[in-house]
């Protein structure tokens, strides 16, 4: 007899919660709501103690997967796509901007009713700045001072980090993010949410449709038929990235389409796979939209300029940590949201389940941006 089975996706798994708790969140007992709450908070402890040496483990192996001999090719690639990734948030804060500033100051309608959680055990924590400092100094350590027992441990690390995230923390976010918006039910910010900035928000998709094209534009110096062509070479792992939200799943079509883009140039080989993980304009273009619309709807202003630019500073160290998951780059960024940004965990589970939501649209974004940018390189470095 044949066995059919049948697997949810993520994202349908996550719509489904986000419409669970705006149907029927209200309507769940108070003691349930109050347990979803705990639950939340809960996992988020765990995901916060485990979070600076999962940050240290991707430096580290990142530093560590460089070739030692070709240090200028190092040196010009880190310093692209910090730039590459500069001009993106700087870009995403000019779209928030202008798309936020009408509501500015708007604040959610709070119920009467505030939902506590029953109980939460704390863990210790430690900071992450130690975290990011300690990767980054060790992981340049041994890529001039090669060691293969540091190589083992990186490797060991990494893979440990990967098992928290894919095989126990990514299962689990679904209920993660179910208690935290079952709250926002409760206490009117979800449909507040929901009501005030569902048109914004299809801005940031508008917003990297546009990035999309920009990025092109510049790589076939806005000749038409060079940009056009470049375009129709990448819609099949534009197509890819959308159905399987991972950038790593794109590689051997980003190479086939770099590839024919730049003339096989030998630089394609060594760009791809040494950015395919950390060169994320997606998520630069749609974090700080998805962040500032957060913002205003729990009742906060839009950042300024100079601590958006704090904030920037640390996402561009934190890009080279990233987890290679569905929501990882959100994952890292949450310390930092809650100490420059003042975000609570509430707050902190939402931004999660709406980056979430994202990640096909992200995706796309991530893997056309680093093909475009893999022809601007190719012909940077080659002059």
């Amino acid at each position: 007899m044949m066995k059919l089975s049948f697997k949810l996706g993520l994202l349908p798994q996550l719509i489904i919660v986000f419409c669970a708790a705006f149907f029927l969140g209200d309507m769940i007992p108070p003691f349930y709501r109050s347990l979803f709450y705990t639950i939340s908070l809960q996992i988020q402890e765990i995901l916060t103690f485990f979070l600076p040496f999962i940050i240290f483990s991707y430096l580290f192996a990142c530093f560590l997967g460089f070739e030692d001999n070709v240090l200028v090719f190092i040196v010009s690639l880190v310093v692209f796509m910090v730039v590459s990734n500069f001009l993106s948030m700087m870009y995403a804060y000019a779209v928030g901007v202008g798309c936020f500033s009408f509501i500015k100051g708007t604040a959610a309608e709070m119920a009467a009713h505030t939902l506590k959680p029953l109980m939460c055990v704390k863990l210790p924590k430690i900071p992450n700045d130690y975290a990011l400092i300690a990767g980054t100094a060790l992981g340049v350590f041994f890529f001039y001072f090669r060691n293969k027992k540091a190589q083992k441990i990186s490797d060991y690390m990494k893979r440990a980090s990967d098992f928290f995230l894919k095989k126990i923390f990514i299962p689990v976010v679904p209920l993660f993010i179910f208690g935290f918006m079952v709250k926002m039910a409760t206490e009117g910010a979800l449909h507040h949410a929901v009501k005030t900035y569902a048109p914004v928000f299809a801005a940031a998709i508008v917003a990297q449709a546009a990035y999309i094209a920009l990025s092109f534009g510049i790589a076939a110096r806005f000749r038409f038929a060079d940009w056009k062509r470049y375009i129709q070479n990448s819609v099949p792992m534009a197509i890819t990235g959308f159905s399987t939200m991972s950038s790593a799943a794109t590689m051997p079509l980003l190479f086939d389409s770099a590839e024919k883009n730049t003339n096989h140039s030998p630089i394609v080989k060594a760009y791809v796979p040494a950015t395919i993980n950390i060169h994320h304009i997606g998520d630069g273009v749609v974090f700080p939209i998805v962040m500032m619309a957060t913002l205003l709807t729990f009742g906060h202003p839009l950042p300024d300029f100079s601590t958006y630019l704090l904030f920037t500073g640390y996402y561009l160290i934190l890009k080279f940590g990233a987890a290679a998951v569905p929501g990882g780059g959100a994952m890292v960024m949450m310390p930092i949201l809650a100490s420059v940004m003042g975000f609570d965990a509430t707050m902190q589970g939402f931004i999660l389940g709406l980056y979430m939501l994202f990640d096909p649209f992200i995706t796309v974004t991530n893997t056309m941006c680093n093909g475009a940018a893999a022809i601007v390189f190719a012909r940077i470095f080659k002059s």
